[in-house]
């Protein structure tokens, strides 16, 4: 099924200037005004949705490009892309993050979109080889070509996809992020929290990378170790969240700094937020190592087919 760019490039150069000059507007990060309606209180800054733009753009182009697909990009899988890039963009622009200055558990909410559910989403939906073929030539030749052909391009991409390290730093940059001082600076200044969410973003598809195989890409890990690899972070995660929920002081002083929406005390919004991150963030991960186990069933159902037909 051929699907149009038009229609996507002309939402872009409609809907931007829309997005760009509609009123009213809250800054980027800078909370809900009082009284102010969570209908009219979303994030301005325009660069989440440009990037977003772009790569619904790449994938659109990239598949209307592929005329003769060697391993075509099902339905389903368009529909998680998308869906993918939907909860990106209510993650980053929806009232979501203006809210999250606010609420501890908010924000809670808005990292387990960034870090889990967003990039899970969009890596099933294949896009590697729609999003290249997207490219312009000149980049396609200038760009990606010598650095996916050079030996330090794929030293790189060894070190960035090592099991190992990306779960550290998966791991890591949760940790980081909910620091008592770092992360009340990150809800303070507005730059720092684009780092959080620059971090968080990018661990997320690091991660979820080696989880994620569809053609033709080919995770590194075995099924058995990938639901081993779901199954570490686990601990730590259940760990971090008790931790919160459990604590009978206010961890994060920043968020006295707002008033709460609904009426709700920063005490009890952190022990919202800690439980979310602790059994939202579990069930999370159970839930997609039951799923890469059915996969791992039906693929060694597959080869048994293949072995049984062969001579």
């Amino acid at each position: 099924m051929r699907i149009k760019v038009w229609p996507v490039a002309i939402s872009v150069l409609v809907g931007l200037p829309l997005w760009l000059f509609r009123a009213p507007v809250v800054l980027a990060h800078g909370g809900i005004e009082p009284g102010e309606s969570l209908l009219t209180a979303w994030n301005s800054n325009p660069l989440p949705s440009l990037g977003l733009f772009l790569a619904a753009y790449l994938y659109v182009n990239g598949l209307n490009r592929w005329e003769r697909p060697s391993h075509p990009v099902s339905r389903w899988q368009r529909v998680s892309f998308f869906a993918g890039l939907a909860v990106i963009f209510l993650a980053l622009q929806s009232p979501i993050d203006p809210l999250a200055t606010h609420q501890f558990s908010v924000h809670q909410a808005q990292h387990l979109l960034l870090r889990m559910i967003g990039p899970l989403l969009v890596l099933t939906g294949a896009p590697l080889t729609p999003m290249l073929r997207g490219l312009p030539l000149w980049a396609l030749q200038g760009l990606v070509k010598p650095l996916v052909g050079s030996p330090l391009g794929r030293k790189i991409y060894d070190i960035i996809t090592n099991p190992v390290l990306t779960t550290l730093v998966f791991l890591a940059t949760l940790y980081l992020w909910q620091e008592p001082r770092l992360h009340d600076l990150a809800v303070r200044d507005e730059w720092v929290h684009a780092g959080m969410h620059a971090t968080m973003l990018i661990s997320g598809f690091l991660f979820w990378w080696l989880v994620v195989d569809p053609k033709p890409h080919r995770s590194r890990l075995h099924y058995g170790l990938r639901v081993l690899y779901l199954g570490l972070i686990v601990i730590p995660n259940t760990v971090l969240g008790a931790a919160i929920t459990f604590n009978g002081g206010l961890i994060y002083e920043a968020y006295r700094d707002f008033p709460q929406p609904y009426g709700i005390s920063p005490l009890v919004d952190q022990q919202l937020g800690g439980l979310f991150l602790w059994v939202v963030g579990d069930m999370m991960s159970i839930l997609i190592a039951g799923l890469v186990m059915a996969m791992w069933y039906r693929k060694e159902q597959e080869q048994d087919q293949i072995d049984a037909a062969s001579p």
